[in-house]
């Protein structure tokens, strides 16, 4: 099933066969509930088209051409911060995972995520599962979300994690992710009710 360059690539990232889900002859839907389901770390699929790799992460992402795509998905699945920021100039919030929350929101504001250097952390918790908790509260809200290019490093990069909406509906989309039981060091800002932008 495995060739032995695969098996030496699982090596090299401390996986083995066991590692991996056959996800050939499936659709992508089938495969992803399927690797997901089983706890598994990647799937066996289609050839990817840049170097021919046939070995992909939870979410599709080539495993091989870039390793960052697994250490992604490591800290999808690993405990952290879930967090929700804001920008008042801007009318955006962001929500996202960080290990050391005032590094993260330092970071933002120094690397002017979205092209907004005014950035306010306005809520966190401490979940497992951070990456998973982030991706599932912004499908619920996925039609408030927008893309701006920003410069970083020199270069330009797209923030696709922002929101055009209200602290109150963020809160609910990610107390809905969260849940009671999984949750510790929460905090939530005194100026929250300052990104209430229905009540205005």
């Amino acid at each position: 099933m495995l060739t032995a360059s695969e098996l030496d690539f699982l090596k090299s990232q401390n996986l083995s066969a066991d590692d991996v889900c056959d996800g050939r002859n499936q659709s992508a839907t089938r495969w992803k509930a399927g690797v997901r389901a089983a706890g598994l770390t990647l799937v066996l699929g289609t050839a990817c088209s840049r170097g021919g790799h046939r070995l992909r992460t939870r979410s599709g992402h080539c495993a091989q051409c870039d390793t960052r795509n697994l250490a992604y998905q490591g800290r999808h699945h690993s405990s952290g911060y879930v967090y929700i920021a804001g920008s008042l100039s801007a009318k955006l919030l962001k929500i996202g995972t960080a290990i050391d929350i005032e590094q993260r929101k330092s970071n933002l504001r120094h690397q002017a995520y979205g092209g907004i250097h005014n950035w306010d952390m306005l809520f966190y918790a401490k979940v497992e599962n951070g990456g998973k908790v982030e991706g599932e509260a912004l499908r619920l809200l996925q039609r408030f979300k927008i893309t701006r290019t920003y410069e970083k490093d020199g270069s330009l990069q797209e923030a696709s994690e922002l929101l055009q909406t209200s602290f109150p509906n963020a809160i609910k989309a990610l107390a809905e992710t969260i849940g009671d039981s999984k949750r510790e060091n929460l905090w939530k800002s005194a100026r929250w009710a300052d990104y209430d932008w229905s009540a205005a």
